[in-house]
């Protein structure tokens, strides 16, 4: 933490400088001003770093994407915040410490933002053509019968500030002299030789200082910036500027050098490579633990897993009171994270950051579950965490799958690290191990009858939110109930408490019985139960996944087979999955990208897999993960993609991330394809207090790779996969050796 504050301070010195810095920075300023351009840009910046069988972040940046296809043009994070661009070519929708969706337009995001820059070129304004996503950097790019134009941007990492580089190329057989304006509202000045724009939001009470190098003329009003390029054929010209936001409009703001602007430019990408590599590093210095290392000529796997690995550090913060906080999404308010979104990745989170898991269950155990679908992090630890009000069309018993979602991080923690001392620390007046019982039973609060055999989780908003059809007595979480009662009962048993584990054991098999009362006969699909008894038919890919993973032993071969043959069917498609059947009886009604027939939130096709693998239907489950690859073309994992176009209820549709019904650029609930690729195709199950056992080792996946680095407890192994199964072996042992 000293270092994180230490770090951040640098970096706000760098940004604002003082008198005597400016005059400090001088030479080093004309020295670089005096270089081209193309000099400047390689000055300190090379390739990618490589770390062995580890894809770079220039690897795993995006091609050129047609931006008439796309719904979110490319965003950029620097662990501090998210910028969204803009479709034009330099506006770039930014507000520091603020909310920054706002509302979804016809077609983009309307957005929360500081006043835009905006360009023009001999008095015409262009939108961007097609676009390019990096980590580290976004890109976009048009291109007229004479001129191409590029625009690069990078955020300051850790900063308030943005870096601008328009690139402007001839591709004319004869010299082209083109004017540039550049504008935004706000007021032009001069300091120390550098043209500022300074710019004032009324509505967030927020300044933006742009200022601009690269010799720009006088605008004709005033209140602009101009260049005048003259270029021969092939020749090009860049302009560089910056904006900084969220600071007063003073004369204490100085000019800033351009060595300040060309460092920041390559620290930006420096870092994100740095954290990058530590991610994979045993014993790094950033993170309290590392993600495991896969290697695989599996071109397909390999990319999902470093794909859904770098979703989490795209909405990884280190300015929030927990300074590794994996927020769910850039675009909410700050520090949002979602109970359910967080646990679908809980294996990977206790591998990579143990010491912060630990201290955000704390604060999650410290809720109670059905309140409120998420948790609100702030820049100092409170004594109870705001939180954002959801009261306004929910149920006081609040979201369905928080019980199962706290229980499963706690669960994974305990696991991965073998931390038992934790289960009897104290939350509020319970101990650990409490609370994990009142997650494990709190399913007898939502009975509405004492004959009910079953907990009824409450209306569609409580539920899938947008399925109306999928209330009350449903399976998905009644299926959960009955893992968290048997994986309570081993914690039960590691303390001696034998009977109650019994009774617990016992109380799990009644429910299984409860829950294969709304099974129906030979469709593979399942039923709920309404309030007023009745039975509706349930189409559902939710329904699969957790019977499917948390009741695998407990179902018959024919209706394994039944669940799988009606996913297959009804559910994949060539490059992704529908959520919902677009033959269930609400699928008119349920049309949201996440949830509804027309797409599936992200996470689902990777529990999908999880469960045809715990069926028993390999072949089938890696065949289908490896068609997802192609889905995630515009850059790492979303909330949800979308079927689009006239071929939308093809098998064949195309995809890409949605942007409808609130559906967000990026989410940690993509996290749950290193999850399964981690858990199922490696069979990596810890339990607390156990040996190491891998799930059904001398089951072939029908995949060769190893993954490398995996943490339990204390120790690292190695778990190979071939055509035999799988072998483990730990680490220790072959340095020892």
């Amino acid at each position: 933490m000293k270092h994180t504050l230490k770090f951040r301070k640098k970096a706000q010195s760098r940004t604002t400088l003082s008198r005597r810095q400016f005059c400090e920075a001088g030479a080093s300023a004309i020295a670089l001003a005096l270089l081209p351009t193309k000099a400047l840009t390689s000055i300190g910046e090379s390739a990618s770093a490589k770390m062995p069988g580890i894809p770079t972040l220039d690897e795993l940046g995006t091609e050129w994407l047609d931006c008439s296809q796309l719904a979110h043009m490319p965003s950029l994070h620097n662990f501090h915040e998210m910028a969204a661009c803009a479709p034009d070519l330099i506006g770039v929708n930014f507000l520091p410490r603020g909310q920054l969706y706002k509302d979804s337009g016809p077609r983009w995001y309307i957005y929360n933002s500081l006043p835009l820059c905006r360009m023009s070129v001999d008095g015409t304004t262009y939108d961007s053509t097609s676009c390019k996503w990096f980590a580290y950097q976004a890109v976009r790019r048009t291109r007229t019968p004479d001129l191409e134009i590029v625009t690069t941007n990078r955020l300051v990492m850790e900063d308030s500030a943005m870096l601008w580089r328009v690139k402007f190329t001839n591709t004319s057989a004869t010299t082209k002299t083109i004017r540039v304006s550049i504008d935004t509202d706000g007021v032009r000045r001069e300091v120390m030789g550098c043209v500022q724009l300074v710019t004032r939001s009324q509505e967030f009470a927020m300044s933006a200082i742009y200022q601009f190098f690269d010799s720009p003329i006088n605008g004709t009003d005033g209140a602009r910036v101009e260049w005048e390029l003259n270029l021969a054929p092939e020749q090009y010209h860049e302009i560089r500027f910056f904006m900084k936001a969220g600071i007063e409009d003073d004369e204490t703001q100085l000019a800033t050098p351009i060595s300040w602007f060309e460092s920041e430019w390559i620290r930006a990408k420096r870092v994100w490579e740095d954290r990058w590599n530590d991610a994979f590093t045993p014993g790094n210095e950033f993170f309290s633990g590392n993600a495991p290392t896969l290697l695989t000529e599996d071109a397909a796997i390999r990319e999902i897993y470093y794909r859904s690995v770098l979703t989490l550090l795209v909405l990884l913060r280190t300015n929030l009171w927990s300074d590794r906080t994996f927020i769910t999404s850039g675009e909410r308010a700050k520090g949002t994270v979602f109970y359910w979104d967080t646990s679908l990745f809980s294996t990977l989170f206790a591998m990579l950051e143990p010491r912060q898991m630990k201290e955000q269950i704390k604060l999650f155990l410290e809720q109670d579950p059905h309140e409120n679908a998420i948790i609100v992090f702030k820049t100092q630890r409170p004594a109870s965490p705001d939180r954002i009000n959801t009261s306004k069309g929910w149920d006081l018993r609040g979201y369905a799958a928080n019980d199962i979602s706290i229980f499963r991080l706690t669960w994974s923690y305990l696991s991965v690290t073998q931390d038992k001392e934790f289960l009897t620390e104290k939350i509020g007046d319970q101990t650990v191990k409490e609370r994990l019982r009142v997650l494990a039973t709190d399913w007898k609060k939502l009975l509405r009858e004492p004959s009910d055999k079953l907990a009824d989780y409450g209306e569609a908003p409580n539920l899938l939110e947008c399925v109306p059809t999928y209330i009350h007595k449903v399976p998905s979480f009644n299926a959960a109930n009955v893992w968290m009662m048997r994986e309570y009962a081993g914690i039960l048993d590691l303390a001696g408490n034998h009977t109650e584990a019994s009774e617990l054991r016992r109380e799990a098999d009644d429910m299984v019985k409860a829950v294969m009362t709304l099974y129906e006969p030979g469709k593979g699909v399942w039923a709920s139960v309404h309030r007023d008894g009745t039975r509706v038919e349930m189409r559902h890919c939710y329904d699969f996944a957790t019977v499917g993973r948390f009741m695998a032993t407990d179902l018959p071969p024919a209706v394994r087979q039944q669940m799988v043959e009606f996913v297959q069917r009804e559910l994949l498609t060539e490059k992704w999955m529908r959520a919902q059947s677009m033959l269930d009886v609400a699928a008119a009604n349920s049309d949201r990208p996440d949830h509804g027939p027309m797409g599936a939130y992200d996470a689902w096709p990777a529990v999908t897999v999880d469960a045809m693998c715990t069926l028993g239907y390999w072949e089938n489950a890696i065949s289908f993960l490896r068609r997802t690859r192609v889905a995630v073309y515009e850059g790492v994992y979303a909330q949800a993609r979308e079927f689009y176009g006239p071929r939308r209820r093809e098998y064949d549709a195309p995809i890409r991330i949605a942007q409808r019904g609130g559906c967000m650029r990026e989410c940690t609930g993509g996290g749950a394809f290193a999850e399964t690729i981690i858990n199922t195709l490696f069979g990596y199950i810890p339990r607390l207090g156990q040996p190491l056992n891998l799930f059904e080792p001398h089951t072939p996946r029908g995949f060769v790779g190893k993954l490398c680095h995996v943490r339990y407890g204390s120790d690292q192994f190695t778990i190979r996969s071939d055509n035999s199964g799988l072998h483990l072996r730990n680490e220790a042992n072959v340095r020892s050796s």
